[in-house]
């Protein structure tokens, strides 16, 4: 070997060590950035002939493991799916009130019954009389109160969804134009890692939102792909399309066609295009969870107006007639009973602030002149037929007969119940995301023990290549004086 070769397969060397100390430096200077995979130099014998002629870096390599990417993901969207429905339920169980709330429905429905129960010792009281109007306003309002958080939380899904389309579509446009960067400094031999780490970021907002099946080309670009089998980029992106709803009625359904699908380029796709994720989370509490809840609300509504505008309990009724809770100011009509919550009321019949008389409340809805003051058998009635054990309407999804106040009691524990079922499968799923993640970041994070032992290797071989650089120095040196 010629002391020119040796020279530079010793400045091969130096150019190696120099390399590698780069990125040793740039991955204990993201040590805690997300998305960052730590890379490494690649090297590889240079050969001249059959000389050997020093050393080549191939390239910089991320640290990657796919098996173990692919599964944090698909923990990512089941944490993203819970996460949003559990929210939902939490706001829509604690709409409904905590027992030993004074504003839960529940405690409303005591705060009733007891009022009735207490006037019925004196019936001719104007202040146990405002009592029960009061009480009742209590009980109507929070039907209407609970009735309008339904809503919003509807709404809120809605806007959600809009703006989950916004992400993945800005997302797709970003890893399609990183694809095409790739492509080009992969073709020319130049790092592509930093844009990886880029894309990879990227990716995983679309799978918070849409759980995906990622594929590799040769190049180093991938496609995208729903669990579903929906082609989210392959090549060039394709466009979510969504029309957000600025207000939310009960009436308003998808299947009515007055609130917004899903199209992907213009063409309807099913909106359960994913098994998890934000988006599939937030069509489920828009149209199924909050409009369930809805109707079974609606049902107990219907249950204390039609208790009470019986004309069996107030004999000035006639069959039809509004009762003491209207809806809207009239009576119950089978064929409205969708959103009738946030529309049932007191009669104004029973309301001087509306030009009623609050007598009524003793004498009758459709009474015309006030009765016997002493007379408690209006009152009688009414608190007996709240307390009556009649059977569960269809909408109201329970196999048991109850009184009025039961069923209040038993829907309300319902959803307590189910708010703390998703409460405790979306803490379950936060943990396996969190050890996945973990795990994750074994495989492909920086550790800055090994990157500080790893430059002291590097040291090491950088000083020997400079020893020989300078024993070769100072062999040249010698060959000149001679």
């Amino acid at each position: 070997m010629s002391i020119s070769n040796a020279m530079n397969n010793a400045y091969s060397g130096l150019s190696a060590m120099s390399r590698s100390a780069e990125t040793v430096s740039n991955n204990v200077s993201n040590a805690l950035t997300e998305g960052y995979s730590r890379q490494q130099v690649e090297y590889t014998a240079n050969a001249l002939g059959s000389q050997g002629s020093g050393v080549r870096i191939d390239g910089i390599t991320r640290s990657e493991d796919a098996i173990v990417t692919r599964l944090r993901r698909t923990a990512a969207a089941e944490f993203a799916n819970t996460s949003t429905k559990s929210d939902a339920l939490a706001r829509l169980s604690g709409a409904m009130g905590e027992p030993g709330d004074a504003a839960a429905l529940a405690v409303q429905y005591a705060a009733f019954e007891d009022a009735l129960s207490v006037a019925i010792g004196a019936p001719d009281s104007i202040a146990l009389q405002q009592g029960i109007l009061s009480s009742a306003k209590g009980l109507a309002t929070t039907f209407n109160q609970i009735s309008t958080e339904v809503n919003r939380v509807r709404s809120d899904a809605d806007a959600n969804i809009a703006k989950d389309v916004d992400t993945v579509n800005a997302s797709l446009k970003q890893i399609e134009s990183l694809n095409a960067e790739i492509r080009m400094l992969s073709m020319s031999g130049r790092s592509i890692s930093a844009l990886e780490d880029q894309r990879q970021i990227a990716v995983d907002r679309v799978n918070a939102i849409i759980p995906i099946r990622q594929t590799k080309a040769d190049n180093s670009e991938i496609a995208l792909f729903s669990q579903g089998g929906e082609i989210l980029l392959n090549g060039s992106a394709r466009t979510l399309e969504f029309t957000q709803t600025q207000l939310i009625s009960p009436s308003m359904t998808l299947a009515s066609g007055a609130l917004s699908g899903l199209s992907i380029n213009g063409s309807p796709v099913d909106v359960g295009i994913s098994a998890g994720g934000s988006l599939s989370a937030n069509f489920i509490v828009r149209d199924s969870m909050a409009t369930k809840f809805q109707v079974r609300l609606d049902a107990l509504s219907v249950d204390l107006i039609e208790r009470l505008q019986d004309p069996t309990v107030d004999l000035t009724l006639l069959a039809g007639n509004a009762g003491l809770f209207t809806d809207a100011g009239a009576g119950y009509d089978p064929a409205d009973e969708v959103g009738i919550s946030g529309r049932i009321s007191v009669n104004t019949s029973v309301d001087p602030a509306t030009g009623g008389a609050i007598w009524r409340l003793r004498d009758g809805i459709g009474a015309l002149t006030p009765g016997v003051a002493g007379e408690s058998g209006q009152l009688i009635r009414m608190a007996g037929v709240l307390g009556d054990i009649m059977p569960a309407s269809t909408n109201l999804g329970l196999a048991v007969a109850m009184s009025s106040a039961g069923f209040a009691e038993e829907v309300t524990s319902f959803w307590a119940a189910e708010s703390a079922r998703t409460e405790e499968d979306h803490a379950h799923k936060q943990s396996a995301h969190s050890l996945l993640r973990v795990e994750e970041l074994h495989a492909t994070g920086v550790d800055t023990d090994k990157e500080m032992q790893s430059l002291l290797i590097i040291e090491q071989a950088y000083a020997a290549n400079a020893r020989v650089i300078s024993v070769l120095d100072g062999l040249m040196k010698r060959l000149l004086e001679m």
